[in-house]
């Protein structure tokens, strides 16, 4: 399964979508599972190299790669995209998470990046190519981990398949924990598999308890196992924040795809 790579820009958001094809594509013609990995810059290239060797040992079927990614070529542009963009409301951050953002323009832009993926992005692929949209997982770490969350309660038929590596739980004071609650009182029922991770070595990421907000979060979400909704937790031995997204990638497609 060798890839075909494309790339669709958006200039007047400064985003980039980046499209992998499995081999054979072109001579089959029934539609795919799509993987959408939000922080392009960093885990495209990862899922593909997953995909691929856990579609040669069959674990995995083929699937259409989607990388959602920016334009820009700095990690400190990335960074303050990434803040605007996968955050659910405007918030400070506390300066010893990630010291990079601090200084970053916007926050709270979640809702309108939501909109944007889901009903445009998305849509506009499905119509170019052959991807069935009844099959779709999302991957997201740290804070496109938290962007994960907000949209598994607000848009939770949006995907199927979740993927949720050291998620930013702790954003604005757990606004994600209030949110999980107003969709367990009031919103849509939650659907498909949720695979969480967490690196075992975040007990403590700067001042923030990421491992016990994961393992609250998981708890939550247990509660509400049943025949259309089911999830996991795994705590990923010696991994710290910024290591997890390999193993969380390999263990989260296999579980999810079992």
């Amino acid at each position: 399964m060798i890839w075909q790579r494309e790339e669709h820009c958006y200039e007047d958001s400064g985003r980039v979508l980046h499209v992998a094809l499995p081999e054979g594509y072109a001579e089959h013609l029934e539609p795919y599972p799509v993987v959408v990995c939000l922080d392009a810059q960093w885990t495209f290239g990862t899922v593909c190299d997953v995909a691929l060797n856990l579609g040669l040992a069959r674990i995995l079927p083929r699937v259409v790669v989607v990388g959602v990614g920016w334009t820009s070529t700095t990690a400190r542009a990335v960074v303050h995209h990434r803040a605007a963009s996968y955050t659910p409301t405007s918030a400070p951050i506390p300066p010893s998470v990630a010291r990079n953002m601090a200084d970053a323009p916007s926050f709270g832009g979640a809702p309108a990046f939501q909109s944007w993926l889901l009903d445009e992005a998305l849509p506009e692929l499905e119509a170019r190519y052959r991807i069935d949209p009844a099959q779709r997982t999302l991957i997201g770490h740290s804070l496109s981990g938290l962007f994960g969350l907000y949209t598994l309660f607000t848009r939770p038929a949006a995907f199927n398949r979740w993927l949720l590596a050291s998620p930013s739980s702790w954003w604005d004071n757990r606004h994600i924990f209030d949110l999980e609650q107003r969709n367990l009182a009031h919103g849509p029922a939650l659907r498909g598999r949720v695979f969480l991770s967490v690196g075992g070595e975040e007990g403590q990421v700067g001042n923030i308890p990421m491992l016990a907000n994961t393992e609250s979060l998981h708890a939550r979400l247990a509660q509400r196992r049943g025949a259309d909704f089911d999830t996991t937790l795994a705590v990923l031995d010696g991994e710290l924040h910024h290591s997890t997204i390999p193993a969380a990638v390999s263990r989260g497609l296999r579980w999810l795809y079992r």
